[in-house]
């Protein structure tokens, strides 16, 4: 994916992989059986992806966030970050912004603004306030 994005020119500081968020087994085995089959993931596997992840990151000079370690950072519980053992809940996308945030801040704080600040706007003739004298 990295080798792609950078053949059609998107250079590798500009991208963040993200491993896989960590599986919660007693849920998600839940899950498989209500779908008539067997536990087929496991965490330990799920890892072994993320570390994958990891040093593609590092291979390729890109930044990495590293979903499957923060999650069950401390030994923490982190199923509510999951709706059904595998699949980020709302609480678990609300982790994965907070996590992922300041990465792309850090990537786009130095970018120039092309247009006006929202709030610099005039409501009344927009134009005015994005192409200058309006006459565009």
């Amino acid at each position: 994916m990295v080798q792609y994005l950078k053949s059609v020119d998107i250079p590798e500081n500009r991208v963040i992989l993200i491993t896989p968020p960590p599986l919660c087994e007693t849920a998600w085995e839940k899950e498989c059986i209500q779908q008539g089959c067997k536990l087929n993931r496991l965490n330990l596997v799920v890892g072994e992806y993320a570390s994958a992840c990891l040093q593609v990151a590092q291979d390729c000079g890109t930044e990495v966030l590293d979903l499957w370690t923060l999650m069950q950072k401390d030994n923490q519980d982190f199923s509510s970050y999951l709706s059904d053992g595998l699949h980020l809940s709302p609480k678990g996308n609300e982790f994965l912004f907070s996590c992922l945030w300041p990465l792309i801040e850090k990537k786009v704080s130095s970018l120039p603004l092309l247009l006006p600040y929202w709030r610099d706007v005039v409501e009344a003739k927009p134009e005015l306030s994005l192409l200058g004298d309006g006459d565009h």
